[in-house]
C-alpha cells in the first residue's frame, strides 16, 4: 500500500501500534461513533478497534489521514477502501466542515481506478448524516438502497468507475 499525497492532506497505511491511541480516541467520542457508527453504537476499546482494522486489512486498503501543521503530519482520521465500503472518518470535531473530506474521497477514488477498481460502494449512511450524504453525492455516487438499521434510515451508495 502506498502513502496519497494532496497538499497537506496525505492519506498512510494505518499501523495499528502506531495508530491505536488516535483510534480510541476518534472512536470513543460520541459525536465520532454517533455519525459513523450509528446512535446506538457504545464506544470501542482496543479489541473492537483491533479486530476491525485487522479484517479490513484482509479485504483491502485502510489509511490513516493526516493534515500538515506546524510542520508535523497530524492524524485527524481514518479512511478505507473495499469492494464493499469506501468509509471516511473525520475523527477530530475542529476538522469537520473544512473540505477535507472531499479531498479524502477524490483522492480514495483515484487510488481506487489506479489499482483497477470498477466500482465504490457505501454499506450505509444514516439518513441524519448530511455532511457524509452530501460528500458522496457531490462526488458522483448514486443512492442503491434504502433500509433500516436499528430503527434508523440508512442509504446505500455507489460510483461507477
Amino acid at each position: 500500500m502506498t502513502i496519497l499525497c494532496d497538499g497537506d492532506i496525505r492519506l498512510r497505511p494505518v499501523d495499528l501500534k502506531r495508530d491505536m491511541n488516535s483510534f480510541l480516541l476518534w472512536y470513543n467520542t460520541q459525536r465520532v461513533i454517533f455519525y459513523s457508527e450509528g446512535p446506538k453504537v457504545m464506544p470501542y476499546g482496543r479489541e473492537i478497534i483491533e479486530r476491525m482494522i485487522k479484517i479490513l486489512f484482509e479485504i483491502h486498503e485502510r489509511y490513516i489521514i493526516e493534515i500538515y501543521k506546524k510542520e508535523v503530519w497530524t492524524p485527524i482520521g481514518d479512511a478505507s477502501i473495499t469492494m464493499g465500503k469506501t468509509a471516511i472518518t473525520i475523527g477530530v470535531g475542529e476538522y469537520w466542515e473544512k473540505g477535507l473530506g472531499t479531498k479524502v474521497l477524490a483522492m480514495l477514488i483515484s487510488r481506487a481506478r489506479e489499482i483497477g477498481l470498477k466500482k465504490l460502494k457505501v454499506s450505509g449512511i444514516y439518513e441524519y448524516n448530511e455532511r457524509s450524504l452530501r460528500l458522496y453525492r457531490k462526488a458522483g455516487f448514486s443512492e442503491t438502497e434504502h433500509f433500516e438499521e436499528n430503527g434508523y434510515n440508512c442509504i446505500k451508495m455507489e460510483l461507477l468507475l
